[in-house]
């Protein structure tokens, strides 16, 4: 389905309600995702692509103002991790976090188990979930 970069298809980043709304990842998020997986040399997998504005709704923690959720029927964002589970530890979920601010996300997010990335407009931003764990 949509090949969308060497690594990448649309199928990936679509609402999991199952919902199908029609949507374009933006190309900057999809650079920045191919630099992460090249600078690995691993795949990764995105947790979570687009959202419908129902599916963000009962999404916790989810932002009522998501990326996840397109606008103008673009998409900014996604979560990813290893597609090895052996390889998400906090060490490597970290990694993704300062390669992803080294390739240029504008929104950032460190989680257990995987990093959020969003191509926003406007200004950057990084945070650390308040369920994040260092240990």
């Amino acid at each position: 389905m949509g090949r969308l970069s060497e690594h990448f298809v649309k199928g990936e980043f679509l609402c999991s309600c199952g919902c199908n709304e029609d949507f374009e990842v933006v190309r900057s998020l999809i650079n920045v995702l191919e630099d992460i997986r090249n600078a690995i040399d691993e795949p990764i997998r995105v947790t979570s692509g687009a959202r419908c504005k129902k599916k963000n709704l009962i999404t916790p923690g989810a932002a009522s103002s998501s990326w996840h959720i397109p606008r103008g029927k673009k998409l900014y964002a996604s979560d990813i991790t290893y597609s090895n589970e052996q390889k998400i530890n906090k060490l490597n979920i970290l990694r993704l976090y300062v390669l992803a601010d080294d390739y240029g996300s504008m929104g950032l997010g460190l989680y257990n188990g995987r990093i959020h990335v969003d191509q926003r407009t406007g200004h950057r931003a990084r945070w650390v979930h308040r369920d994040y764990s260092w240990n």
